[in-house]
């Protein structure tokens, strides 16, 4: 009897310390909790994205009816940073003091076409190569200089533009009495504004004649307008051909600066 007691208080005692043993080893078998910060720093880092490399060649230049692409840029005009964001993308261009070219389409505003030559020239640009597909009896392409690059030229310059009615006018650089030829059936008539012009452009001593045209007209009318300059040049001294940043009012002293 001594003995079954015995027997049966052992078994508790041995169930306890089985119990310990099995608790043990699962504490050792269990997996450590990671260190703070571990996950941190494994964690790859976030690179801050890189700009795209400026192109080293010029882009394409193009003014059209919505106004100024520069380099893939859109630039609308009429916003208020409009102005900013044309100096801003051209000032980026590898003008390098050399002549740019420009395409311009037929049905640009003449405005968009003199803002963007005029911010070609302060960027650097001395010359504008101006393309655009207008009559077939005129030059397609014309070399314009910027408005910024010339000063003080001769009061009796040749100053002519295309006004909203499709007339056009010839006057002095320095103001005076003009002429103005009506409009012909399709458009400006060029062929008598050729006959005087090729007089006003003989009886003064100047190589610099101005252009420009309301903005309510075509750009291709003041491009045929100064093709129509550079054919009446008979003796062939005009040397500097000036697209006017801002149309001037005919008759009047034309100012230079957009004024």
């Amino acid at each position: 009897m001594r003995a079954s007691c015995l027997l049966f208080s052992a078994s508790p005692r041995l169930a306890v310390a089985a119990g310990l043993i099995l608790a043990a080893a699962a504490c050792e078998s269990a997996p450590k909790p990671s260190e703070p910060g571990a996950a941190a720093t494994a964690a790859p880092s976030v690179e801050a994205p890189v700009a795209p490399p400026k192109p080293k060649g010029m882009p394409e230049l193009l003014v059209d009816s919505m106004g100024p692409y520069i380099g893939g840029q859109r630039v609308d005009l009429a916003q208020k940073e409009g102005p900013e964001k044309l100096t801003k993308a051209i000032r980026e261009l590898p003008i390098e003091g050399k002549p740019v070219t420009l395409l311009a389409d037929k049905r640009a505003k003449p405005a968009a076409v003199a803002a963007v030559v005029t911010e070609l020239g302060a960027a650097g640009a001395p010359k504008v190569v101006i393309k655009t597909d207008g009559r077939d009896d005129l030059p397609k392409e014309i070399t314009v200089v910027p408005e910024g690059r010339v000063s003080k030229p001769p009061s009796c310059a040749v100053s002519t533009m295309v006004l909203k009615d499709l007339a056009t006018a010839i006057w002095p650089f320095g103001g005076g009495m003009g002429k103005k030829q009506r409009k012909g059936l399709a458009g400006p008539d060029l062929s008598n504004t050729g006959e005087q012009l090729t007089k006003d452009i003989a009886a003064c001593s100047a190589t610099v004649a101005f252009f420009s045209a309301d903005d309510e007209v075509p750009w291709e009318m003041a491009h045929n307008l100064a093709g129509t300059v550079m054919a009446s040049d008979a003796k062939k001294k005009l040397d500097t051909l000036v697209l006017l940043r801002a149309a001037p009012v005919a008759g009047r002293p034309v100012q230079l600066g957009g004024g």
